[in-house]
């Protein structure tokens, strides 16, 4: 966590200048972004042989893991918890690769259901597992209580962001 020392020291300078400053609240927000950002860098070099980003395995790996491989284009948004136009720029490369194959969804013509592919199935079951694998090797000396815990946590903190606390 080397790396993490520099904004450490800037938290504490800030928390000198102004008294009062949530540091250890401030200082969990960064470390998630360092974590959110570190996550992604190395699922991005893993992916990349395979043609795929963070954001398109994202996708891809969400399908996968519902009940019948689709979703709604606005549930697959909120799901990736990204911006609508980029989901739909990461679906249209998917589906350019027949990865995902994307239709109306029946009784709502507004609506868009993108749906895994066959292809985009057993690419899947290729990548799910080397990036679990890059996980479990990040998580290597959390026992399973740990994780619970902390997902625990995190699970509270996004419960008070959005107003449920």
């Amino acid at each position: 966590m080397s790396d993490f020392g520099p904004t450490d020291q800037r938290l504490r300078r800030v928390e000198a200048r102004l008294p009062g400053f949530p540091v250890d609240a401030m200082r969990m927000v960064r470390m998630t972004n360092y974590l959110n950002k570190t996550f992604r860098d190395r699922t991005n070099a893993l992916v990349r042989k395979y043609d795929l980003t963070d954001s398109s395995y994202t996708v891809l790996a969400i399908l996968y893991g519902c009940v019948d491989e689709s979703s709604s284009a606005s549930e697959l948004s909120e799901s990736c918890r990204e911006k609508p136009a980029n989901l739909t720029r990461v679906c249209d490369e998917l589906v350019a690769r027949g990865l995902v194959d994307r239709s109306p969804k029946p009784g709502d013509r507004r609506s868009v259901v993108i749906k895994l592919s066959e292809r985009g199935r057993a690419l899947a079951e290729q990548v799910i597992p080397e990036v679990s694998e890059m996980v479990i090797a990040a998580c290597s000396d959390f026992d399973p209580g740990e994780l619970r815990r902390l997902c625990e946590l995190y699970a509270r903190l996004l419960d008070n962001l959005d107003g449920r606390a």
